[in-house]
């Protein structure tokens, strides 16, 4: 009975501390609001840095950083992040750029609406009594509410491209990055714009669309097409039990060819040693 007694005792002290708590947080809490409440309807700072704000437009940032994951070591090794970008480049440039543009116009307007929000003076000062509020608990409110109402645009663009290696398993062991500025893709984008047709001008430019191309037959579709194709040489029909096989580009990526399922077919080395960069 005494144990009995003695865990009941406890019990009741614990649940009786626990609501205690619960009141005390619910107290703080809705004496927090009373003064967030009273900061937001009354504070002068807070309506000019209101209006302040109604005049002044800021885009919203859209990330475009890059990611891409090979499965084959050579592939990571050979393709840099450069290279990724100048081949994504080619599909993403027109919305890239308006993205541009619109920080630029973040930033031109960020520094004239900086001063006008600094140049608000009226700290403390409230459109009705604060009776029994403590001054020095408005003014600390209204501070937090100032900072977190006031506009922090993204000025400056950047785009970060980050390339990962993965094992057999999927995964990721190894990764590489590179940050370009605005600056950086301008520059690309004019060596990208020297083409004829569907060829680029530039060597450097054309060598690493061809990498990132070529980079684009993972392990796993390499295997893929193997499977599909029989194991086999479509050209001489050898398996790959009595010659190496290896994965061709029928309309060659130096001639345009992309990297797709259609686009691809098992040869055997020496087949694929004679076809080279030819169509047939």
């Amino acid at each position: 009975m005494p144990l009995i007694s003695g865990l009941a005792i406890a019990i009741s002290t614990v649940i009786g501390l626990t609501a205690a708590i619960i009141l005390f947080c619910l107290f703080k809490r809705r004496e927090q609001r009373n003064y967030h409440d009273f900061v937001l309807e009354n504070s002068i700072s807070i309506k000019k840095l209101d209006e302040i704000n109604r005049r002044y437009d800021f885009y919203p940032y859209v990330c475009f950083d890059q990611f891409h994951t090979y499965d084959n070591q050579t592939f990571f090794n050979m393709i840099s992040c450069q290279d990724y970008l100048v081949y994504q480049l080619q599909y993403i440039r027109t919305k890239l750029f308006e993205q541009i543009k619109k920080v630029d116009h973040n930033s031109s307007r960020y520094k004239e609406y900086l001063a006008e929000v600094n140049s608000i003076d009226t700290s403390g000062q409230f459109a009705a009594p604060i009776g029994k509020l403590k001054s020095e608990r408005l003014l600390k409110t209204e501070c937090k509410l100032m900072q977190d109402k006031t506009c922090v645009p993204v000025t400056q663009f950047c785009l970060r491209v980050t390339l990962y290696r993965s094992n057999i398993n999927g995964r990721v062991c190894e990764e590489k990055g590179e940050i370009f500025t605005a600056e950086d893709i301008f520059a690309i984008n004019k060596r990208l714009n020297r083409k004829s047709g569907n060829f680029y001008l530039d060597r450097e430019i054309w060598e690493s669309i061809c990498r990132v191309e070529r980079g684009k037959v993972s392990n796993k579709m390499r295997f893929a097409i193997y499977k599909r194709d029989g194991y086999r040489c479509r050209k001489c029909g050898v398996s790959d039990r009595y010659a190496p096989l290896e994965i061709d580009h029928i309309i060659p990526i130096a001639k345009g060819g992309k990297s797709t399922y259609d686009n691809l077919q098992t040869l055997c080395h020496r087949c694929n040693t004679e076809k080279g960069d030819t169509i047939e």
